[in-house]
């Protein structure tokens, strides 16, 4: 019999929607597809990399990051812990894979949102753990409900991870459901991971987290959105100091370190060098999501979710289904038919079929233009 000579581990494995989606557009479509901000770093951040790098030594950190970055993690971080708790990885997503690796064995049960990050599936799958998602619901605004966690817990569950603010629905989970969370996953011998890039992204009051609650729990952020650094693939995570050991040691057989650039570069942002283009950049995402709406209410009929944070609108598209067929079907045609690029609901699970998720980290003109073309579509 001849060997398969690819991992079983990849069977199943698809490029997600949103990549799909990306690649059959051309320069010509407007792009409200953006899960990035369209603002460069800032020039603090890169004036202190071009005035200081020939001075640097740009060999290999530490496997967790350097302990200046390390401790000024853990200092802004607004949790009691220190930088033995903190690891620092190439990205969000490495944190992530990280861990899942060291915490998942075969047929451990990780609960994923639904809708959610598309990543999480297949990561899940990669580690060797089982996905099962839990309801976000349209009743709620999508925000969540601990109830829905509680009734997915099985004996297999192994991690719990939720997302806030979330990508796509750019909900905010209240405070008072997350210490219920808490208060239930005390009890449970699983993890809780709280992703949590998009925290600083907000228009209402700062979104909370569930970490001071619990103490089996691992935060992920990183600098990509906050600080438009999505290139400079600098991610971490803080847990506890077993946990966090852990994946210190994963991190030297998969990664060896993240970019001694880019770590450097994250000492000076968060030591708060960079924090009036870091402000005036959120502003400028303020003002953005005001044309957004503007412009959803004033040139189209359609409903769609009020953005708490991230940059994203989730707009309701479930009443023209049966004249555009699926959301999937819908971003395709807007694409061939009014060059403009969406993402489909149904890329982040079952949960989002009958949404588009538009983003309005695009520059001002896009924003306007895009919606003007998603209006005369649905026209």
């Amino acid at each position: 019999m001849k060997k398969n000579l690819f991992s079983q581990r990849m069977e199943g494995i698809e490029k997600t929607l949103i990549r799909e989606i990306h690649d059959k557009a051309d320069p010509s479509c407007v792009d409200l597809g953006l899960g990035q901000p369209s603002f460069s770093t800032p020039s603090a951040i890169l004036n202190h990399l071009k005035k200081n790098i020939n001075d640097w030594n740009l060999g290999y950190s530490p496997n967790a990051g350097f302990p200046e970055l390390r401790e000024v993690i853990a200092e802004n971080s607004g949790l009691d812990v220190s930088s033995e708790q903190v690891c620092v990885t190439v990205g969000a997503e490495e944190a992530l894979f990280s861990i899942l690796m060291v915490t998942l064995d075969p047929g451990d049960e990780v609960l994923i949102p639904d809708p959610g990050f598309p990543a999480y599936e297949s990561l899940v799958k990669i580690a060797g753990g089982t996905p099962r998602k839990y309801p976000l619901r349209r009743e709620n605004n999508f925000s969540l409900t601990h109830e829905d966690i509680v009734k997915a817990v099985t004996p297999e569950t192994k991690v719990v991870l939720i997302n806030s603010p979330n990508n796509p629905t750019a909900a905010v989970y209240s405070q008072q459901e997350l210490k219920k969370l808490a208060g239930f996953m005390e009890d449970q011998d699983v993890w809780v991971i709280s992703d949590e890039v998009y925290r600083e992204l907000y228009y209402e009051e700062k979104p909370a987290s569930v970490a001071p609650y619990l103490s089996r729990c691992v935060v992920i952020n990183s600098l990509s959105k906050t600080f438009s650094m999505t290139g400079w693939r600098l991610g971490w995570c803080i847990g506890p100091s077993d946990l966090i050991q852990l994946m210190v040691k994963f991190n030297q057989l998969a990664v060896i370190c993240a970019p001694v650039v880019s770590q450097k570069a994250g000492i000076f942002a968060l030591k708060g060098l960079a924090d009036k283009e870091k402000e005036e950049n959120l502003k400028e995402l303020h003002r953005r999501r005001e044309t957004a709406l503007r412009c959803m209410d004033e040139w189209t009929d359609l409903d769609y979710i009020t953005p708490r944070g991230t940059f994203y609108l989730f707009v309701d598209v479930r009443d023209r289904m049966e004249k555009y067929g699926g959301s999937l079907d819908m971003c395709l045609k807007l694409l061939s038919e009014e060059k403009l690029v969406t993402i489909p609901g149904v890329a982040f699970g079952r949960g989002g079929e009958g949404y588009l998720r538009l983003s309005f980290a695009a520059p001002p003109p896009s924003i306007e233009e895009g919606i003007r073309r998603l209006s005369r579509f649905f026209k």
